[in-house]
């Protein structure tokens, strides 16, 4: 890593944090709003959120309210 560079526009925290690490894909990382979206890991995953975005704002649901990295996936849907 030879410099940090920020991401525009911001991610959002959506009232949510990370507790640890979060890894993420640059594919993610550069079209995400919310930082939920970063959690995205699995093709079906990745596919549903991509079909739903292209019809307007997304929300992601985790089981985890606090942490973005301690949650898992359960919905994904239009806002």
């Amino acid at each position: 890593m030879e410099e940090w560079l920020p991401v525009k526009p911001h991610i959002a925290l959506g009232g949510q944090g990370i507790y640890k690490v979060l890894y993420t894909s640059k594919y993610v990382l550069d079209r995400a709003f919310e930082i939920a979206e970063l959690r995205l890991e699995t093709e079906e995953d990745l596919r549903e959120w991509r079909e739903k975005r292209r019809k307007g704002r997304v929300k992601v649901k985790l089981d985890h309210e606090e942490y973005v990295d301690l949650g898992k996936i359960v919905e994904v849907q239009n806002i």
